[in-house]
């Protein structure tokens, strides 16, 4: 019984407290298998889920990228994936691997895809916040499979 509760008690916190005790690796991975799930659905996280946006990215990231869309510039791609569109291998393909991790920092190598013609390889920072790790900053890797 008390298993069952304490399972219930999970399902049910907010996104961001369930998130309070992963480390950034962990956050990476459940941020991109999410939003490519989202994407996948024809979804636009950031205007279709932004409290769950909210859970796993700093909320100044947030609103400078929608202050972006709302310009007349526009995104030309999707800034956290650094593409128009996806690829459907990435949706099973999230490769994450922590490439430094001090203190309330970290920069995770992530990698989306299979093979050189449909991977895109990316440097995700994040920052710890009091509830969890949070995405500051996503850039793009000109590589092959792995990030530099």
């Amino acid at each position: 019984m008390k298993r069952l509760l304490a399972a219930l008690t999970l399902t049910l916190l907010p996104p961001a407290l369930a998130l309070a005790d992963t480390t950034a690796k962990q956050t990476t991975e459940a941020f991109y298998t999410w939003y490519l799930q989202s994407f996948s659905q024809d979804k636009v996280p950031l205007n279709d889920d932004l409290q769950q946006m909210k859970a796993y990215v700093a909320d100044s990231l947030l609103d400078g990228l929608r202050k972006q869309m709302a310009s007349d510039e526009g995104l030309e791609e999707d800034y956290f994936i650094k593409s128009q569109d996806y690829d459907d291998s990435w949706l099973t393909h999230i490769n994450v691997t922590e490439r430094t991790a001090k203190g309330t920092s970290a920069i995770e190598d992530v990698v989306l895809g299979t093979t050189q013609d449909n991977s895109v390889a990316l440097n995700v920072t994040l920052n710890k916040v009091k509830d969890g790790w949070r995405i500051v900053k996503v850039d793009g890797v000109k590589t092959g499979l792995t990030p530099d």
